[in-house]
This record gives structure tokens, C-alpha cells and sequence, in this order.
């Protein structure tokens, strides 16, 4: 049973770290981060640095090609982002960036834009980091990405057979750099609530913010929605097991479960917990279980949702319409319905009133 539990430990503590990560199927380069002297936590496979104000300073990155072809690479660097999923990325995405965000990882280290491997060798990628010369009370983080080179032509014939370009090989190695290991008090904000969509369902969008230099881990959510001066709850929604990267926006959001937008004014809630710990000092409930958690925020946002916002989004959400085309299809039976009972009727009425007729003439 221990062994169980470590390994399940060690498992989501892998995924709360910014490992090197390996996405696609095709894999004709291999990537590995040369630790250095200055690493903080020295059992990873990602970059954590600790630097001094305004020290430059080169990171080596191994790579290998055991194919008998030349590989082209090309490298990309970006700032950490949080998704809508709760789940911190390294690449470069459309992600906008945070209000908070002072120093913007991108702008401190420099590579080249491609780089080839030998046939059946290997080469080193240098990226040349440069540590602010203001105080960096926190961390600043983001990833190396690494994704093997397709020319024009390569990539019709992968579009040409179906390969979508989101498939490519890619290779991804986080890199955390800071001024000082202490500990920063992590902060959220909640600066928006909107309508909107996800895969073309209707959703309210909640615009979380976290405003400090840190991670904030194992994070869970209570958010729910109602309308302004009522208690009656909505919408309601409970998800946890989330990362925010720092300095980084979080659009949460929370399902109708299949529900129509209304316009109106509307209370938005949500009670945001980070930091799961065993030590915590806030109480979080859930089915009955209680979790403790380092860090707890309340935070409430008034909303308004317009009659044309509603009536646009509810025509694009594809569960609406298929609620919509049910109804049709059943109002179209019952009528079809009735119609076969009047004609049944009719040609009763008609058969009986021809026998009347015919009891009539033969009388006479």
C-alpha cells in the first residue's frame, strides 16, 4: 500500500512540474537540457536557474538525430500561459498575456530560429539568458520548443494525406528563472465575467488573473452563477486538480449544461483554492471529505448579458440547435398526427353520409 501511494504521489508531482515534454508521433530528434552548476532543484529535467540581477549566462541544449537524414529544427521560445483547462503550456499559443506580466520570458533569452542535426550526430543549441537588472521577487517561467522543420512541399503532402500540422513532433523543455528561492505569497484577481463559448457550447467566462511571480498548484474552484438580487444558483460548477502559471490570465469557464443564455443581470462567485497541502488552513468540502488547502480567495463579479449577446451565442451553441430541431420534429409528427385524424374522420363521415343517401333512394 505505501509503494502505491509513492508512486501515485510521485506521479502528480510530475505533472505539476515543468518537465520536458514530448508531443506528436514522429520522433527523429531527441532533446536533453544540460544542468548547470546554478540549477536549483537538481532531480529535474527542465531548466531552474538561479541567477543574480543583471548576470548573462548560456544554457546548453543537447540534441541527437539517429537518422540518415540532416534534421532541421526549429526553436521557439515563449512565456508560460494558462489554458482554459487549468493547465500550463510552454509554447508559443494566442494566449494573451497578463496585465501583471513585468517581465515576459521571451525578452530575456535569445536562440537561433533553426538549427540542424547531422546525419546519425549530434549538436548543442545555445540560448543565451540575460537576468533582468530590476528585482524579480518571484519566478519568471516559460519553455523551449523544439519542432522538427517542414518545408512548403512537406507540408501539402502531410495535409495531402490527412496529417493534421498539429501532429508534428515537438519538443518541449520548461525553463524557470529566478533572483531568490524564497517563497512568494501568491495573489488572485478576478477582473472580468462574460458570456461565451467552448467547441460552440454556451459558457460564462470568468476572467481569473493570477498577479504574482509564483506557481500556484493543485488549485480547485467552486464557482457559481445567479441572477442579481435572487439566491437561487444557475449554473454551478466544481473542477480542481489545476495549475496557474505566474503572472499568467485564466478564463474559466462554467457550463449551462445545455442551457439558453437569458439576458440580464447576473452575480458570478467563485471560491478559488490553491496550494492542496496536508498542513493547509483552509478547509475546502467536498462529497463529504474535506481537503486543506495553503491559500483560499473569494471573489465576486456583477455581469450583464444583453438580449442580442444571448441571441447570438445561443444560435451558434450546436446542443441549443439540437434541442431546437427536436421540438421541430415533434411538433411536425403531432401535427401529421392530428391531420391523419381529421382525414380518418372525414372519410367516416363521408362513408356514413353516402349510406344515408343510399337508405333514402331505395325507400323511395
Amino acid at each position: 500500500m505505501k509503494k502505491i501511494l509513492f508512486c501515485l504521489a510521485a506521479f502528480i508531482a510530475v505533472l505539476m512540474t515543468p518537465a520536458a515534454h514530448v508531443f506528436g508521433s514522429e520522433l527523429n530528434f531527441a532533446a536533453k537540457a544540460q544542468l548547470p552548476d546554478n540549477q536549483v532543484h537538481k532531480d529535474v529535467s527542465y531548466f531552474d536557474i538561479k541567477m543574480d540581477r543583471g548576470a548573462k549566462q548560456t544554457l546548453h541544449v543537447d540534441l541527437r538525430n539517429d537518422t540518415d537524414n540532416e534534421v532541421t529544427v526549429d526553436v521557439g521560445i515563449a512565456s508560460a500561459t494558462t489554458n482554459i483547462n487549468g493547465v500550463v503550456e510552454y509554447s508559443p499559443n494566442n494566449i494573451r498575456p497578463a496585465k501583471s506580466l513585468v517581465f515576459n520570458l521571451k525578452d530575456y533569452v535569445k536562440a537561433p530560429s533553426q538549427i540542424k542535426i547531422p546525419a546519425k550526430g549530434n549538436t548543442v543549441l545555445n540560448l543565451d539568458v540575460t537576468m533582468p537588472d530590476a528585482p524579480l521577487k518571484g519566478q519568471m517561467a516559460g519553455g523551449i520548443t523544439l519542432k522538427e522543420h517542414r518545408t512548403e512541399d512537406q507540408a501539402k503532402e502531410e495535409q495531402s494525406k490527412g496529417m493534421s500540422i498539429n501532429n508534428r513532433f515537438s519538443y518541449v523543455i520548461g525553463l524557470v528563472l529566478q533572483q531568490a528561492t524564497q517563497p512568494v505569497a501568491p495573489q488572485m484577481t478576478l477582473s472580468t465575467v462574460r458570456p461565451g463559448q467552448v467547441n460552440y457550447r454556451n459558457v460564462i467566462s470568468a476572467a481569473l488573473e493570477n498577479v504574482t511571480p509564483t506557481f500556484i498548484n493543485k488549485v480547485a474552484i467552486d464557482a457559481n452563477v445567479r441572477v442579481k438580487g435572487a439566491k437561487k444558483v444557475l449554473y454551478k460548477v466544481k473542477k480542481e486538480g489545476m495549475q496557474l502559471a505566474p503572472n499568467t490570465t485564466f478564463d474559466f469557464p462554467i457550463a449551462l449544461a445545455g442551457k439558453a443564455l437569458e439576458p440580464g443581470t447576473y452575480i458570478a462567485q467563485l471560491e478559488v483554492y490553491g496550494n492542496q497541502s496536508p498542513d493547509g488552513q483552509v478547509t475546502r468540502q467536498v462529497n463529504g471529505h474535506k481537503q486543506r488547502y495553503q491559500n483560499h480567495w473569494t471573489l465576486t463579479k456583477q455581469f450583464t448579458i444583453t438580449g442580442h449577446t444571448a441571441q447570438d451565442l445561443n444560435q451558434k451553441d450546436v446542443t441549443l440547435k439540437a434541442t431546437n430541431h427536436w421540438w421541430v420534429y415533434a411538433l411536425l409528427a403531432v401535427v401529421a398526427l392530428l391531420l391523419i385524424v381529421i382525414a380518418i374522420l372525414v372519410i367516416m363521415l363521408v362513408k356514413r353520409k353516402r349510406k344515408k343517401d343510399a337508405k333514402r333512394v331505395h325507400v323511395n
